[in-house]
């Protein structure tokens, strides 16, 4: 799945590596009114990034071209507009890497794996931010 074009009223790209994932989270989205892009790489990332203006990005830090804080930094220095609220998705956790990443230029960090109930409701509370 490369992009929902019947849906407009966000947009997002979704960094995720691993193909599983992003077709579990294909099928999540799938209820979402809003036009969804994945990028299986940060490069990928990047070039969406251009093409779409997404007023959303979520990032996997563990990426296999680049690490998630170098794509947020790269994304962060395009001044992209408009410009778009980063999300950090990913399944490392502590107080160091949390900093890290708000320096990096994320604005939001969660966990993962997260059961599907609880990805459905931090995914509603991260479209109903990027809104504000």
């Amino acid at each position: 799945m490369d992009l929902d074009t019947s849906a407009t009223n966000l947009k997002v790209v979704i960094v995720e590596d691993d193909r599983a994932l992003r077709e579990i989270l294909g099928i999540v989205l799938e209820e979402y009114p809003h036009q969804i892009a994945f990028a299986e790489n940060g490069q990928r990332a990047l070039e969406l990034a251009a093409q779409l203006a997404p007023e959303l990005i979520l990032i996997d830090l563990g990426l296999p071209d680049m690490h998630g804080f170098d794509l947020a930094r790269a994304l962060r220095a395009r001044n992209l507009a408009p410009r778009p609220r980063l999300v950090a998705f990913t399944g490392f956790d502590g107080e160091d890497f949390r900093r890290e990443a708000r320096e990096a230029g994320f604005d939001d960090f969660y966990l993962k794996p997260m059961d599907l109930t609880a990805m459905e409701r931090t995914f509603e509370r991260i479209f109903a931010l990027a809104r504000d």
